[in-house]
């Protein structure tokens, strides 16, 4: 699983500072995607590459135990509590009708931003098993269309 350098646009980062910054201290999947925003390469909304998985990003993944699947990564709902436990795994449904919503608070979505079609990343099971996840299409990203208020 080689990675390439990861790519996060500015308004993306600068959002996700906000969030980090309203958790509290010993948060661990915040301090996680911290770290991610710390290792990326920060662009420009307009220079976001289209082959990069950004906020709000459309994929289409494939898991090696999950199967494939449709996502869209989002901001958490202030209303709702959408962040997932550390050890809980994310598996679709097999037979999925629409894409499903995947909060940037979660292990799987911090582990997505910023890469690019074609790279995978390893996530761990309950079951002490990984599922080597795929990305396999960036199906709608924002930045590609122009829509960069979203």
């Amino acid at each position: 699983m080689t990675r390439q350098c990861l790519i996060i646009n500015r308004l993306d980062a600068d959002r996700l500072q906000r969030l980090i910054d309203s958790h509290q201290q010993d948060d661990e999947l915040a301090t996680r995607l911290e770290s991610r925003l710390i290792q990326a390469e920060i662009v420009a909304p307009n220079d976001f590459p289209a082959n990069r998985v950004s906020m709000r990003s459309q994929l289409r993944l494939s898991g090696s135990r999950s199967g494939e699947s449709e996502w869209i990564l989002h901001y958490p709902d202030p209303l709702h509590e959408e962040r997932m436990e550390i050890s809980r795994s994310i598996t679709a449904p097999r037979k999925q009708e629409a894409a499903l919503p995947l909060c940037i608070m979660s292990p799987l979505g911090i582990a997505l931003l910023g890469l690019a079609i074609g790279e995978s990343i390893s996530l761990p099971e309950n079951d002490g098993e990984s599922d080597i996840i795929r990305i396999d299409a960036i199906v709608h990203q924002p930045e590609a269309c122009g829509m960069f208020h979203l």
